[in-house]
């Protein structure tokens, strides 16, 4: 396999930190620092009728990583997500709600080992 420049890791990212407000954690921001590439998760307002669909499309997507060497991580999740991949056979990945993107960054050293 040719080298990926996400190093072979990506996260799978709430919504709400893929478009933070002001002031607030920039995710994308920092995996594009650390390397990590990023799937956003539905936001936590879609109702559960409008994320299942969603959440079943980054099961599959997380599954074709995984299956391919891919270390997978979760940056603050979304209910139905563990659900999903498991429908996948795909275990739940380490998971962070990280406060500071320091937090972030010191969670996604410690998951790339």
């Amino acid at each position: 396999m040719d080298a990926d420049r996400r190093g072979f890791r990506v996260a799978l990212v709430a919504g709400e930190l893929v478009n933070p407000a002001e002031g607030e954690l920039d995710a994308l921001a920092v995996l594009e620092q650390e390397d990590w590439g990023a799937i956003q998760l539905p936001a936590a307002e879609y109702p559960d009728a409008v994320a299942g669909p969603l959440l079943e499309q980054v099961a599959e997507q997380a599954e074709e990583f995984a299956r391919n060497g891919y270390t997978l991580a979760v940056i603050r999740g979304r209910a139905g997500l563990d659900e999903a991949l498991a429908r996948y056979g795909v275990p739940a990945p380490p998971a962070i709600d990280p406060e500071t993107a320091d937090d972030l960054r010191a969670f996604l050293a410690g998951a790339a080992r």
